[in-house]
């Protein structure tokens, strides 16, 4: 019995909208399915210049040339950084052509596509169902606020943007794990977004917690109490480091945070979604028969160390690991940083990294890595 369709699409977030528009440009007959087919994305997205591959420059709400990493030093990075516009993303993944469907799919109705497609995508994210209560898996959590560049300038300390500000003024005295740090970037029409951030937790840390050490930074760096409390907007971002963490509906592909495709050390996912679009519909209109599209391979060892140090290290020894990523070159700071990484790439600044470690943190990143579970 031959399929409606050639490829059923459920979600429509960057990474399943971007496989749908590709599929359809490839000629394939499309069934993109969400419980909120023309909604507007909400997150910050944020890319390298270096990753936007095809998309349009339209795509770009804002570019922070040379955004800073602050550990002990200050270290810009020498690479562009891309806030998104939704919208216009949206936009530049067209769905013409495509059947529209709304609605919720559970597991069971996911697999049930498989009657009317010769390939169903699972892109619903790593909670489908929704947040888990006193979810235990490992997740990157963050708390944030839209204020004017104005009031935000003194958190910014002199910096275009700051990517990463791992200096513990969130902190009265000794500050505790699981360290946090400060994203601070332009987001357009002259608004800053200023996120505190955990980067990995198993359990995530709390939001409130992380809303106290923000409200605690900014008014140690002299940003006014009342654009802290009563900002033009909030973020919360809640990122499961490992996607969803168990395996796709049966007889289904999973892509994007449903599946493998963040990056479980950065949290990172969009510019792959992106990128993995295009050569996922070149390989589904060639016919090819896929049991995963983000297969395990040897850099996924690699990632899985650096989580497990993540989550083990303490407040100084994650400053001393991450005052060693600002010092490696920029290509190895590029291979840490993608999802698309070779194992070689990715081993080479993960060494470059620990040599560049004191001797006592060198120690600690051992213990955390290799220490008992």
């Amino acid at each position: 019995m031959s399929s409606s369709f050639d490829v059923a699409v459920v979600g429509l977030g960057p990474a399943g909208r971007a496989l749908a528009s590709a599929c359809l440009v490839r000629g394939m007959r499309v069934l993109a399915v969400d419980p909120r087919i023309e909604g507007r994305w909400t997150p910050t997205y944020g890319i390298w210049g270096d990753e936007l591959g095809a998309l349009p420059e339209s795509v770009i709400r804002e570019r922070v040339v040379h955004p800073e990493l602050r550990a002990h030093g200050r270290y810009p990075l020498r690479r562009d950084y891309l806030v998104l516009d939704n919208a216009a993303l949206q936009a530049a993944l067209p769905l013409a052509g495509a059947e529209l469907r709304q609605a919720r799919l559970t597991d069971d109705d996911v697999t049930a596509l498989l009657s009317e497609a010769r390939v169903v995508v699972d892109a619903r994210g790593a909670r489908p169902n929704g947040s888990r209560p006193d979810d235990p898996a490992p997740a990157q959590t963050a708390y944030g606020i839209v204020v004017e560049a104005a009031a935000a300038a003194p958190a910014l300390d002199g910096a275009a943007g700051l990517l990463m500000d791992w200096r513990t003024d969130w902190a009265d005295d000794d500050a505790p794990a699981p360290p946090t740090f400060l994203y601070a970037i332009p987001v357009g029409n002259g608004r800053i977004l200023l996120e505190e951030t955990c980067l990995a937790a198993a359990p995530g840390l709390p939001i409130e917690e992380l809303k106290r050490r923000l409200r605690r930074r900014l008014l140690h760096r002299g940003v006014a109490p009342d654009a802290i409390d009563h900002p033009l907007e909030r973020e919360v971002v809640r990122i499961p480091m490992r996607g969803r963490g168990e395996p796709a509906p049966a007889g289904v592909l999973a892509v994007g945070t449903a599946g493998r495709g963040g990056n479980i050390v950065t949290g990172y996912s969009v510019a792959h979604a992106l990128k993995r679009a295009e050569t996922l519909a070149d390989e589904l209109a060639a016919g090819r028969a896929l049991r995963s599209a983000d297969p395990i391979g040897p850099t996924d060892l690699f990632r899985e160390m650096g989580l497990r140090a993540l989550l083990r290290l303490d407040t100084p020894g994650t400053l001393a690991l991450f005052e060693a990523f600002g010092r490696i070159p920029t290509a190895s700071q590029r291979e840490f940083m993608s999802r698309d990484a070779s194992a070689a790439g990715l081993a080479r600044a993960m060494w470059g990294m620990f040599v560049r470690m004191p001797v006592r943190a060198k120690g600690a990143l051992v213990a955390a890595t290799l220490g008992p579970a």
